[in-house]
């Protein structure tokens, strides 16, 4: 049962919650996931305002969830909305992205320790496989939105899978933050590395041996990711690639 669990637990998109349960997709989905993926390609830079009424006109839908989504991205580190400024997105520092790495590693080393004590992880290797086999696809379509997507899922999928709710809840506030941090990491890095650094991870927990998972682990986050300079990225203007339409959810948010 707890494999079976684990399993399914990789298959977790943004709009599961962290018991498990499917929801339903809103236009308050829609809105964040708008606003990530233009800060993730570098559409809407640290810095820039947000305007309600554009994005409304832009996705067609009403501003009451526009601004239900600020106030998410606010709670989530995404966005700041200051008095006479209107909301922003939120400063993309070294010092930030350190922070937030530090804390990732933390919880993504507490949900390795216990998978990797957990004794048979075939099923599980075989889920994190086929994540990486998509990221590998994404790569070869130079498809940047796409491959820092499903490495967040990749991440997520280590999380979901030691089935602690509470862990899940305190590493989904940080996701969105990570989706722009891809990214923006990925205008400086070729794609199919990325895809080879989750490999190394996934080859690391499949020793069984604790000391190499932790060191893996290690290095991908506080290494890799910390080396990257994002505040030059930004500096520069980032990309202008635009982001394909995504098509409406089913219900209007209430």
């Amino acid at each position: 049962m707890f494999m079976a669990s684990r399993t399914t637990a990789l298959q977790h998109s943004r709009s599961t919650t962290s018991t498990g349960r499917l929801q339903p997709r809103t236009y308050v989905d829609l809105v964040i996931d708008v606003i990530v993926g233009k800060a993730a390609m570098g559409r809407i830079l640290p810095g820039d305002r947000i305007n309600e009424v554009d994005l409304a006109r832009e996705l067609g839908i009403s501003r009451a969830p526009i601004r239900e989504a600020f106030r998410t991205l606010v709670v989530q580190g995404v966005v700041q909305s200051i008095a006479y400024h209107g909301v922003r997105l939120a400063p993309m520092t070294a010092e930030r992205v350190q922070q937030i790495n530090e804390v990732r590693f933390e919880l993504e080393k507490l949900s390795l320790r216990k998978l990797s004590a957990a004794g048979d992880n075939t099923a599980l290797l075989l889920a994190f496989e086929h994540i990486i086999e998509d990221m590998k696809a994404a790569a070869r379509k130079d498809d940047r939105l796409g491959l820092a997507t499903l490495d967040a899922d990749f991440h997520q999928a280590i999380v979901s899978a030691s089935e602690n709710p509470v862990l899940l809840t305190f590493w989904q506030m940080l996701k969105p933050q990570l989706i722009i941090m891809f990214g923006l990491g990925a205008l400086t890095k070729p794609l199919r590395k990325i895809v080879d650094e989750h490999r190394r991870i996934l080859n690391a927990f499949a020793t069984h041996k604790w000391k190499v998972i932790e060191e893996t682990l290690s290095e991908h986050i506080l290494a890799d990711n910390t080396g990257i300079d994002f505040e030059s990225i930004v500096k520069s203007g980032a990309s202008k690639t635009d982001i394909p339409a995504k098509p409406k959810p089913a219900r209007q948010a209430r």
